[in-house]
């Protein structure tokens, strides 16, 4: 976080990052869970490392990126998080499946994701934030229970006809 250079972003130099940003960037960096905090219209991705394993190898290329560019499989989802977000509303989604590209292949993944506005010094909401979970574990294991005990129902079914 210290040691990237800000002003190749639309933030410029973190010395100049309004008491907002500054403050909501504190606040992820010291959450354990995965959070990524989207700035301004470009959607400038902030994240701790809680997110940067969500990222897979894609970090830390993505750090410092806008979202648009850096899931380009979900650009219209953050387009839209991104639009309901700095109009001021929030947004949730409970195992919402995407197929991500995080490490160099097509992965099917689960994430509970939950959107908030944060706002800026002008009183308007100036960036989103989102905490993400991921659930592709326990959809995995609850999809492979639910095919073992379909095999014993046919197996208990078969053997008592």
């Amino acid at each position: 976080m210290r040691s990237f250079d800000w002003s190749k972003t639309s933030l410029g130099p973190a010395a100049g990052w309004p008491a907002s940003l500054r403050t909501m960037t504190s606040f992820l960096l010291a959450s354990p869970m995965p959070i990524v905090l989207l700035w301004g219209l470009d959607g400038v991705m902030i994240y701790n490392d809680g997110y940067a394993e969500i990222c897979g190898a894609r970090h830390p290329a993505v750090f410092g990126a806008n979202v648009r560019e850096a899931w380009p499989e979900a650009v219209a989802f953050n387009d839209n998080v991104v639009k309901v977000g700095l109009a001021g509303g929030t947004l949730t989604y409970k195992n919402q499946e995407f197929t991500l590209y995080r490490n160099g292949q097509p992965e099917q993944v689960w994430l509970d994701l939950d959107y908030s506005p944060v706002i800026g010094e002008s009183g308007s909401p100036a960036g989103v934030m989102a905490i993400v979970t991921e659930t592709t574990a326990q959809i995995t294991a609850s999809r492979l229970l639910a095919k073992s005990e379909e095999r014993l129902q046919l197996a208990l079914s078969g053997g008592l006809g």
